[in-house]
């Protein structure tokens, strides 16, 4: 009996941190409140249309282009021994040891350009101020300069589109929500660095680079709108099978709005119009900023095969997007030609419109 009762109590007490555990990890574990929307339609929708939710398609996601595919090589400038040591006169000496250091060579691309920029800053200056007296030295340095200049967009590139800081801006992997709103602004901020360095002779520092390229890194708000948008283009998909299932005639005998009907109506006017087509409003507007940010970007940075078609399959005429909104419209219509089959439509006909 006593061995019993220790047995009882053992289990009590290793029951405690077990829901203790359960109970922190709901509080702690984040609410996918995308999912939980798209499901509460389809739930309704399948009880009032009487039929099953069909399966999920998987998100048809593709991932950021990886470093190799994005990244370019700018050219390897090396001055011969002596012309190195005359370079002490242009305050370069300092500055090329640090860039092929060890710790050098593996910094981030944004500091590569910034490296980059203080050579061609350094070095013009030098040459006005006529501090170099070999005539060989000189005409390389000229060289070097011209290079260096010629290859700031690629260095540019690299600091941008190649970096891991947009890469991590545009992880897809399920997540608490970021707002958008700050990613946009820093994108807007590389936009215009690539602006002020297509300046010649370009500027010796690109202000706030650093800072744009820091708040990109710190959300992945980016890749959270593109899974956004597949997710509701499949979830839209969905719940049109389920309307295309209700047959107007069935539903509403004699054009006379059955009891179902009814609330089929109060299901649009109610849940769909403040959670599902307020969602995809905001979604819609979304996108499309981040749409021409992203080909202002590009204007200023030039396009590459790998990102064209990244880009593309979300954004393109054929992406997700296009996708989305093509599944928005036959919802639409499904929707008119039901509640106008029962004479619940406004006006007893379809609108003939798209509204998010």
């Amino acid at each position: 009996m006593r061995l019993k009762k220790m047995t009882l109590r053992k289990t009590a007490v290793l029951a405690l941190p077990v829901a203790a555990l359960t109970l922190l990890a709901l509080l702690v574990w984040p609410v996918d409140a995308e999912r939980a929307r798209w499901d509460g339609y389809l739930d309704r929708l399948a009880r009032l249309s009487r039929q099953t939710v069909p399966p999920a398609a998987p998100l048809d996601l593709r991932p950021y282009p990886g470093n190799a595919a994005l990244r370019r090589s700018p050219p390897d400038l090396r001055a011969g021994l002596l012309d190195y040591l005359d370079l002490r006169h242009c305050n370069l000496m300092a500055l090329i040891s640090d860039r092929n250091s060890g710790l050098g060579r593996v910094r981030a691309a944004s500091l590569r350009l910034a490296y980059e920029l203080t050579f061609i800053h350094r070095g013009r200056r030098c040459l006005a101020e006529g501090a170099l007296r070999d005539a060989e030295t000189v005409a390389l340095l000229e060289r070097t300069l011209a290079i260096k200049e010629d290859s700031l967009k690629d260095v540019f590139w690299n600091a941008t589109w190649a970096s891991d800081e947009l890469r991590g801006f545009f992880n897809q992997s399920p997540g608490a929500a970021d707002e958008i709103d700050t990613g946009l602004h820093a994108l807007d901020g590389l936009i215009g660095a690539g602006r002020a360095l297509a300046a010649r002779p370009p500027p010796a520092t690109l202000p706030a680079l650093e800072t744009h390229l820091a708040a990109l890194a710190a959300s992945r708000a980016g890749g959270r709108l593109l899974r956004d948008l597949a997710r509701a283009r499949v979830a839209l998909d969905r719940a049109n099978a389920l309307l295309d299932g209700l047959d107007g005639e069935r539903l509403c005998p004699r054009g006379r709005a059955s009891p179902r009907a009814r609330r089929l109506r109060t299901l649009l006017d109610g849940y769909y119009r403040t959670e599902i087509q307020a969602h995809l409003a905001a979604l819609d507007r979304q996108r499309r900023r981040l749409e021409d940010t992203l080909a202002g970007l590009v204007r200023v940075t030039g396009d590459d095969p790998a990102l064209a078609a990244w880009r593309a399959h979300y954004l393109g005429p054929a992406g997700q997007a296009a996708g989305l909104e093509r599944a928005l419209r036959h919802h639409t219509d499904r929707w008119q030609d039901l509640m106008s089959a029962c004479g619940l439509m406004p006006g007893g006909e379809k609108t003939g419109t798209d509204t998010y």
